[in-house]
C-alpha cells in the first residue's frame, strides 16, 4: 500500500475465541488488532471538505466497530483465516468497494501469552481491494456449492515472499553461547525475535487450517529442541543456524531473526545480532514431487498395521514382507511394539493385533496405495464387506512426510487416527515427537489427550453399545506356534527353565549331556510350571573355554528335536546361542526364541538371522567373553545402570536395522556377566531405570537370569555350592519382578514358581 494515504486503528484489545490457548487449550483469549486502510485524504477534502462523506475515504470509527462487532460473534482455529474473514468484512461493510483497486488494507493481529515461552505470537495480512473482491466471489460460491474440500498440494502451495507475515516475539530460550571461558559454563537466556515473510495461500484460509511448516508451535518446538542442545561460541553462528532451520525445515522463503543477550552487557540493556535471509522456490518443487512421485526421491511414511483374521501375526509379517522385502523403491526401517486390541466400531468380531512402522519408499502416495491394496487382497482381504470389520490384514498409510492431500480414495494424514489409541499407541512406540501435519500436535501429546477424553461410540453389527477405547495388552507372539501362543507383557511374569547340555556349565554342568536326560529335565521343568526352556550347548560362565561351532551344533539340536516331539507343540523351547549358524538350524529344528548373550554382538551373522526367523530375542549386557569378562567391570562415573541401558539401546537399534521387529526384542541386563557384587545388586535395585519411560528403552520387556549366581554368597552364608543359593535365587526373583521383570530365568522352576506368582500378586495386577 506504498504511495497511499492511511487511516488506521491501532492496537485494539478484544476477547475472541481463535486456536488455542497456551496450554492448548481451546479458551476465549485476548488480542489485539491493528488496521490500516488505504485512503485517499486528499481527495476526501477536495470533494466534500471537512467530513466523512466522501467515497474517497472510510471512518476508522466504523472500522473500530466493525471489527469489534466481527469478532465478538464468530471463532476461528487460526489466526490466519481470522485476519482475512476481518479483512473481508471491512471491505463489505465499510463501503471501500469504490476505492481504488490497486489499495487494499492492512490486518495485523497479535495473541499475547499464545505461548509458554514467548511474549506473543501474531500475523499481518495485506490484500488489495481487488484480492478482496476474488475472495468475496470465492466466498459466495462456496455458499452455492457447500464446503469446498480440503485443500490439497496437488494445487500449487504459493511459498513465495509475499507482503503476509507470521511472527513470534521474545521467545525466551535458554544456551550455552559464548566464547569466554566463564561463558562455557552455564547457560544464558536468549531472547528470539521471528518473523517470516510470506504469501498466505487463500484456498488454506478459506477452510480455517495452516499448513504445518508455518504453524507457530510446529517453528517454537523446532527451534526450542534445536537451541537447548547447542553450544555455539557466537550469536553469528548460532542465528545462523536457526534461520537455516526455518529455510530448509519449514520451508520459509524469507525470515527476519534477532537474537537478544539480555546479560551479555553489565550497562545495557542487551546486546545481539540480527539477520534477514531467503531462500528460492525449491518447496513448490518438492511439494509437487511428493504427489507425483520421483523414483530418485525417498520420503518417509508411517503405517498402521493390523490383523483379526487368519494367524494374525503372521499376516502383519507378509504385509511387510511383500511391501519391504527385495524391494527397489521401498525400505523397512523401523517397527513399533505389538498389541492385542479389541475391534473398535463394530465390536462383534475378533481381537485385533495392531502395529505400526516407519518406511522410506520412493513411490507417490497413490502409487503406494495401490500396491498396499494388492498385498492387502493377497492376503485373504475382502473389500466387499461391510466397513471397519474382519480383516486379515489392513494397512493404512497415516503419514506421507508432512504431506496434506484429499483425493476420492485417499486422505493423509489419516483423518481418523486421532481418535483410534491402536493407531496413536504403536505409533508413539517409533514417532513421539513427530507435528501431526493439521493438528499441530506431537504423536504422543494426541495420545495423552485421546486417554483423557471421552471415546466415540462403538457399536455392534445390530445395536449400538457403551463408547469405551478398547484395552490394549503389549504382545509378543511365537510365530513358529499357533496364532493363540501369544504372550501378554506386563500382567505375569513368565518362567524360563534352564537346561545346559554342557559338561562345564558353572551349576549343573554334565548333568543333561545326554538327549533322554535332557528330555526328563525339561518336562519336569514344564510340569513345574515353565513357560519355556532355554537350551545351551556352551557354558557362559567366567572362564569357561569355547567350543566349536560344530560341537555347539551337535548338542543343542538333537536335543530341540526331542523336546520338540517329545512335549508336543504347545511347549515353547529357547536356544541360548550367540552363534548364527546355530540359532537358524536350533530355530528350523523347533526352537522359538534366540537367546543371545552378547547381544547379537559376536557373531556378525545373527542380527540377519534373527531378523531372516522372525522369533523372539533376547539380547543381553556383556562386556568381553567368558575368559575377560569379569577383569571389565569398570564402568564411567561407576554407573552400569547407564551403561547398561545406552549398551542395550545400540544394540536394539543395530537389530531394528537389520529388519529385527520391534515387537520380536526382549533385552536382559546381563546379571552376573562383567559385573561385580555389588553392580549386580545395583541392577536388581534400580532394574525399573533401564526401561524407564521416556527413555529409549521404555516398553522393551526385560529378561532376567539371577540364578544361583555367585553374587547371591553374600547373602547366603557365602555358599560355595551354586545349588546351595535357592533361597537367595529367590530374593533375587521377588526383587526382580518388582523391578518389572517379564522373564525370569531359574534352574529351580519348581521353587521359584510359587515366588514368582506371589510377587505377581504383590507387585503386578494378578487375579486374586
Amino acid at each position: 500500500m506504498d504511495g497511499h494515504d492511511k487511516i488506521y486503528l491501532q492496537n485494539l484489545r478484544v476477547d475472541c475465541l481463535v486456536g488455542v490457548d497456551a496450554w492448548e487449550r481451546p479458551k476465549h483469549q485476548p488480542l489485539i488488532i491493528s488496521v490500516v486502510v488505504a485512503s485517499d485524504i486528499a481527495g476526501s477534502v477536495a470533494t466534500v471538505g471537512d467530513n466523512l462523506s466522501s467515497k474517497h475515504t472510510v471512518s476508522y470509527s466504523e472500522v473500530l466497530h466493525t471489527v469489534r462487532n466481527f469478532v465478538s460473534k464468530n471463532s476461528y482455529r487460526t489466526l490466519e483465516a481470522l485476519a482475512m474473514a476481518i479483512a473481508h468484512e471491512i471491505f463489505i461493510v465499510c463501503g471501500v468497494r469504490q476505492l481504488k483497486q490497486d489499495a487494499g488494507l492492512t490486518v495485523k493481529i497479535e495473541k499475547p501469552k499464545a505461548m509458554l515461552y514467548a511474549e506473543s505470537i501474531g500475523i499481518e495480512i495485506t490484500r488489495t481491494w481487488q484480492e478482496l473482491e476474488e475472495l468475496d466471489g470465492l466466498l459466495q460460491s462456496r455458499k452455492l456449492e457447500g464446503s469446498s474440500p480440503l485443500p490439497t498440494l496437488l494445487e500449487p502451495y504459493d511459498h513465495t515472499i509475499g507482503q503476509d507475515a507470521i511472527y513470534i516475539r521474545k521467545l525466551a530460550l535458554s544456551a550455552i553461547v559464548g566464547i569466554n571461558p566463564w561463558e562455557r559454563l552455564h547457560k544464558q537466556r536468549l531472547d528470539f525475535d521471528i518473523t517470516i515473510h510470506l504469501h498466505l495461500v487463500t484456498s488454506f484460509i478459506l477452510v480455517d487450517r495452516t499448513p504445518n511448516v508455518f504453524n507457530f508451535r510446529t517453528m517454537v518446538k523446532k527451534i526450542s529442541n534445536y537451541i537447548e542442545g547447542t553450544t555455539f561460541r557466537t550469536l553469528e553462528a548460532l542465528v545462523e543456524s536457526v534461520a537455516n532451520i526455518l529455510l530448509q525445515d519449514c520451508d520459509a522463503p524469507k525470515v527476519w531473526i534477532k537474537i537478544s543477550k539480555p546479560s551479555a552487557v553489565t550497562f545495557a540493556d542487551t546486546a545481539g545480532v540480527e539477520i534477514t535471509r531467503e531462500r528460492g522456490r525449491e518447496p513448490a518443487q518438492k511439494r509437487q514431487r511428493l504427489i507425483s512421485g520421483d523414483e530418485k526421491t525417498e520420503h518417509t511414511v508411517y503405517l498402521a498395521l493390523g490383523s483379526n483374521l487368519g494367524d494374525r501375526a503372521k499376516n502383519i509379517s507378509y504385509g511387510l514382507d511383500s511391501l519391504c522385502k527385495n524391494s527397489s523403491t521401498t525400505r523397512l526401517l523401523d517397527t513399533s511394539f505389538l498389541y492385542e486390541t479389541k475391534a473398535m466400531y463394530v465390536t462383534d468380531q475378533p481381537n485385533f493385533l495392531n502395529a505400526a512402522c516407519k518406511i522410506s519408499t520412493t513411490l507417490s502416495p497413490l502409487d503406494l496405495l495401490k500396491k498396499i491394496k494388492e498385498i492387502e487382497a493377497a492376503a485373504g482381504r475382502d473389500f466387499t464387506t461391510i466397513r471397519n470389520g474382519p480383516r486379515p490384514l489392513d494397512m493404512d498409510i497415516i503419514f506421507y512426510d508432512s504431506l496434506e492431500m484429499k483425493t476420492d480414495v485417499l486422505e493423509i494424514p489419516h483423518k481418523l487416527m486421532h481418535e483410534r489409541e491402536f493407531v496413536l499407541r504403536p505409533l508413539c512406540d517409533i514417532a513421539p515427537t513427530f507435528a501431526h501435519p493439521t493438528r499441530f500436535q506431537t504423536i504422543s501429546n494426541l495420545l495423552s489427550l485421546l486417554l483423557h477424553t471421552e471415546p466415540p461410540t462403538t457399536s455392534t453389527s445390530t445395536s449400538t453399545t457403551t463408547p469405551s477405547h478398547p484395552k490394549m495388552g503389549q504382545v509378543t507372539p511365537f510365530p513358529t506356534r499357533t496364532d493363540a501362543s501369544i504372550w501378554t507383557w506386563h500382567t505375569q511374569t513368565r518362567i524360563m527353565g534352564i537346561l545346559n547340555v554342557t559338561p562345564d556349565s558353572f551349576s549343573d554342568g554334565g548333568l543333561f549331556t545326554g538327549v533322554e536326560a535332557a528330555l526328563a529335565q525339561a518336562r519336569l521343568m514344564v510340569q513345574s510350571g515353565a513357560d519355556v526352556i532355554d537350551v545351551g550347548g556352551q557354558s557362559t560362565r567366567p572362564g569357561a573355554e569355547t567350543v566349536s561351532e560344530d560341537v555347539e551344533v551337535s548338542r543343542v539340536v538333537p536335543v530341540i528335536k526331542a523336546l520338540r516331539e517329545g512335549l508336543g507343540s504347545d511347549v515353547l523351547i529357547s536356544v541360548d546361542t550367540f552363534r548364527a549358524r546355530v540359532a537358524r538350524e536350533a530355530v528350523c529344528a523347533g526352537a522359538d526364541f534366540i537367546n543371545d548373550v552378547t547381544g547379537g554382538e559376536f557373531d556378525p551373522e545373527m542380527g540377519s538371522v534373527m531378523a531372516e526367523m522372525k522369533v523372539p530375542v533376547c539380547i543381553m549386557h556383556m562386556r568381553g567373553d567368558p575368559k575377560t569378562m569379569q577383569s571389565m567391570t569398570k564402568y564411567e562415573n561407576d554407573d552400569v545402570v547407564t551403561e547398561v541401558r545406552n549398551v542395550l539401546t545400540r544394540h536394539v537399534q543395530k537389530l531394528i536395522a537389520k529388519g529385527v521387529y520391534r515387537w520380536n526384542i526382549i533385552v536382559d541386563p546381563g546379571i552376573g556377566f562383567a559385573k561385580t557384587g555389588a553392580q549386580n545388586f545395583t541392577l536388581l535395585r534400580k532394574l525399573d531405570e533401564i526401561t524407564a519411560p521416556g527413555t529409549a528403552l521404555a516398553r522393551f520387556p526385560v529378561l532376567v537370569g539371577p540364578s544361583r549366581k555367585g553374587f547371591l554368597k553374600a547373602g547366603a552364608a557365602n555358599k560355595q555350592d551354586p545349588k546351595e543359593r535357592v533361597w537367595a535365587t529367590a530374593a533375587a526373583c521377588s526383587a526382580s519382578v518388582m523391578g518389572g521383570a517379564g522373564i525370569i530365568r531359574v534352574h529351580d522352576v519348581k521353587e521359584m514358581k510359587d515366588v514368582i506368582a506371589t510377587s505377581d500378586f504383590l507387585y503386578r495386577s494378578g487375579k486374586e
